[in-house]
């Protein structure tokens, strides 16, 4: 815009300038041509009658002008009759010519500088005869002079409005750049996902509305930040990111799957909860529910739902898992060790112990969203997650309850017991159940590093006795 604006003056600069000095030579050639002309008419009857006085009178009072820096009159044989001022040395042939025509000559001045001149020569008439020739001389200098001082005020001029223009563009740049600049900052903030930036800048043009529209979408993208962050913690991470990628088609599709449930219930909560406050009761079960919710996410689970005291886990259901029978088994493991590790610390301050009862079971259920248009809930639905849920009823404290196929499935990476044989309403034949007692050796490792997470983000020991305190 600067660049425009300094082309855009020193273009009308120019022009203005060559107007200038053309209007000037003009000017000094009418005034020329018209002095020439004048005394042409005067001194044409003089010269053919030769008084020498009236010639001269005619040349000195040209002479008398301070513009006219010579006058001659010449006979039409090119002789000099009278002469006032300097004078150009011309032939005779420069006084043949039947128009007026301008001679352009230098001289040199006291002070060793050239001078230009311009002499005007017109023929002098009388009645049709040439009687002879007159010539004016003026200074081109003068002209000159006042075409450079012209040109320096045009110049000054276009110098100081292309100073303002370019004071004005630089204001108009940072007002428009400036609030842009801001913008892209505040969008580079929402892209790593400072959604709490706000732009506070109050303005009254198309930005202020653009700032207006930013922060709006600002808000709107926090809030939907803190909705999906809510949302994620009323139903599973996985399943929340499955139903927020496909808004426009909200009920997921029910399929059948192959996949494995786990059902982790406390033992004796009832009993237990009468003699907490309520408080403490909420307190116990979202303290031991967020275990079983990192030790499932740790085995590639998810939490189905929270039925009371009881959790439900699913594992092979939102991503193909081909080793799911044996997550959710190992899931089970580390529950029941992480149980007993934390109540070794409630002994030794003085809690009830929690003990769970857990029963697992593997094959062919429908996963899909449930309920009605107004609430539904992505969970499992099939023979074997109410089986799964029958194998958790039979379990006894900290015991992991399975059926014999599932056993037979994973003998060589389990180590179980038969227990007994338990019948099945609706099911013709009765079911042989397995306490699970650990995992292969080869899964142990990973079952003791998972334990020491889950161990490392318990609080202290101190810290936990003050909140039971308060």
């Amino acid at each position: 815009m600067t660049l425009l604006l300094v082309l855009g003056m020193a273009s009308l600069g120019l022009f203005i300038s060559d107007n200038q000095n053309r209007l000037l030579r003009t000017q000094l050639h009418d005034f020329g041509n018209t002095m020439a002309l004048q005394l042409a008419k005067l001194a044409s009857e003089p010269i053919l009658s030769e008084n020498s006085l009236n010639l001269r009178m005619l040349t000195t009072n040209l002479g008398q002008d301070e513009k006219v820096l010579g006058a001659g009159i010449y006979a039409h044989d090119g002789r000099l009759l009278s002469a006032t001022g300097i004078q150009p040395d011309l032939t005779a042939a420069a006084f043949e010519s039947a128009e007026t025509f301008a001679y352009p000559w230098f001289r040199q001045t006291t002070d060793g500088s050239p001078e230009r001149l311009i002499s005007f020569i017109t023929p002098a008439t009388y009645q049709g005869v040439r009687a002879g020739s007159v010539m004016v001389t003026l200074s081109a200098s003068q002209m000159d002079q006042a075409t450079v001082s012209a040109r320096n005020a045009i110049v000054y001029a276009t110098l100081a409005m292309t100073l303002l223009a370019s004071l004005l563009a630089y204001w108009l740049s940072r007002r428009l750049s400036l609030p842009i600049h801001h913008l892209m900052e505040a969008t580079r903030a929402i892209g790593r996902g400072d959604l709490a930036i706000r732009i506070n800048q109050q303005r009254n043009d198309e930005i202020g509305y653009l700032f207006e529209g930013f922060n709006n979408m600002a808000a709107g993208l926090l809030k939907k930040s803190q909705v999906e962050q809510v949302f994620s913690r009323y139903v599973s991470k996985n399943v929340a990111d499955r139903v927020l990628a496909n808004l426009d088609e909200v009920r997921l599709v029910d399929r059948p799957i192959e996949a494995t449930v786990l059902f982790a219930d406390i033992t004796g909560f009832t009993a237990m909860s009468e003699k907490l406050q309520p408080s403490q009761v909420s307190e116990l079960l979202n303290e031991y529910f967020s275990h079983i919710s990192h030790a499932c996410s740790l085995y590639g689970g998810v939490v189905d739902k929270f039925i009371g005291d009881c959790a439900m886990l699913a594992f092979g259901v939102l991503e193909d898992d081909t080793d799911h029978a044996f997550n959710a088994v190992s899931c089970a493991v580390l529950i029941q060790q992480l149980a007993a590790r934390l109540n070794e610390q409630r002994r030794a301050d003085g809690r009830p112990e929690v003990h769970f009862r857990i029963g697992i079971n593997c094959g062919a259920m429908l996963a899909g969203n449930l309920g009605s248009d107004e609430r539904m809930e992505y969970t499992v639905v099939g023979d074997a997650v109410n089986l799964a849920s029958r194998l958790c009823s039979e379990a006894q404290p900290d015991q992991i309850i399975v059926r014999q196929q599932l056993y037979t499935m994973l003998q060589p990476r389990i180590v179980a017991k038969a227990e007994r044989t338990i019948p099945i309403r609706g099911k013709s034949a009765p079911v042989g159940i397995y306490s699970i007692q650990n995992i292969h050796q080869k899964g142990q490792q990973v079952l003791e590093s998972n334990l020491q997470k889950l161990l490392d983000a318990q609080p202290s020991q101190k810290s936990r006795r003050a909140v039971d305190h308060a």
